[in-house]
Formats: C-alpha cells, sequence, structure tokens
C-alpha cells in the first residue's frame, strides 16, 4: 500500500511539472522595446519570435495611421527603427492612440511578410500625464 502511495504522489508531482512547464513557455507574454526587437530580428531570431506572444513598444510614426473600420494599419517606430502594424480590430483602438502618442502592441509577429499583427494596442498621450507648473 505505501509503495502504491508513493508512486501516486510521484506522478502527480511530474504531472503537475509537465504542466507548468508547457504552459508558461507556450503563453508567456514577451515585452520589448522596438529597438530590442529589431535586435533580436538581426540576431536571426525571426522564426522564435513568430511563435511567441509579444508586446512591442515605440511612437506612431505621424501620417503613418490608415483607418478601415475597427481595423487599422500604422507605423511604430523608435529612432531609425519602424515596425509596420496591422491591427485586427478585435479591440477598438483607444481614444489617445494618434500620431506621435507612445504606443504598445500585442500580438504576434509574421516573419515572412515582415508585419506586426495586433489584436490589443495601448496608447499613452504625454499631455495627459504632464504635471502642470504652477506659478
Amino acid at each position: 500500500m505505501r509503495t502504491k502511495l508513493t508512486v501516486f504522489f510521484i506522478t502527480i508531482a511530474v504531472a503537475l511539472t509537465v504542466l507548468v512547464v508547457t504552459s508558461t513557455t507556450s503563453a508567456s507574454q514577451v515585452h520589448l522595446q522596438l529597438a530590442e526587437f529589431k535586435a533580436e530580428l538581426a540576431k536571426g531570431q525571426a522564426e522564435k519570435l513568430a511563435r511567441r506572444n509579444l508586446t512591442v513598444y515605440g511612437k506612431v510614426k505621424e501620417g503613418s495611421i490608415e483607418r478601415d473600420g475597427v481595423k487599422a494599419k500604422f507605423v511604430i517606430i523608435d529612432g531609425k527603427n519602424e515596425l509596420i502594424v496591422q491591427h485586427s480590430g478585435k479591440n477598438l483602438l483607444p481614444d489617445t492612440f494618434q500620431d506621435g502618442a507612445e504606443a504598445g502592441v500585442e500580438g504576434s509577429y509574421d516573419a515572412t511578410h515582415n508585419i506586426f499583427t495586433s489584436h490589443k494596442v495601448m496608447a499613452k498621450c504625454a499631455s495627459r500625464y504632464e504635471s502642470t507648473a504652477k506659478k
């Protein structure tokens, strides 16, 4: 009886370990600045990044926003780095999403077409968060 109980607990422990390891590697979210994302691509990590859930941060390029109903296409920049983003429209774009806004796009990277497909966009309008100087 004692051997059966030991085998049972070992089996449960192994099963839980396998479950934790497989779920965290496939569902983990990677957060990168656009420069870091481009550096990973330069290292030949495109296929690895294409299999991950990503959030990439940058600024919305002036004049790049093309809206099509709830869908949109735009470019985020970080210095000289640029990334084309195709927003799926599953979630609406935030009110603060505009040219020059700091934005985070959550989704996946298509290495064959060099396009990031987002299902969620987060934007921050700098003027809303600046403190006003008192005189």
